[in-house]
């Protein structure tokens, strides 16, 4: 499995905002803590990277993780900085 970079397209938007919007729905109804949320995402995200086949994919997977963790924390930081997408107003 090689994992390469690649243009995120419209079904990448539409899972991203459809988790945003899940999450955020949850959140107003059952109000978590942001390290609550972050954790269960990345529980998540581990869980779904353990379902590789090899160690070598996991491997791959996981820097592929990583690498969208910096790029979606420069992301929210940057421009869209006023974001609630993931976060209700009172998580923050």
């Amino acid at each position: 499995m090689a994992i390469t970079k690649v243009k995120v397209d419209e079904r990448h938007e539409k899972l991203m905002l459809a988790l945003g919007e899940t999450i955020q729905h949850f959140t107003q109804q059952h109000p978590m803590p942001h390290d609550m949320i972050v954790g269960c995402l990345a529980f998540t995200t581990g869980a779904a990277i353990g379902q590789a086949k090899t160690r070598g994919d996991r491997f791959q997977l996981r820097k592929m993780a990583d690498a969208n963790v910096d790029y979606g924390t420069q992301a929210i930081t940057g421009s869209a900085a006023s974001s609630r997408l993931i976060l209700p107003d009172h998580v923050a």
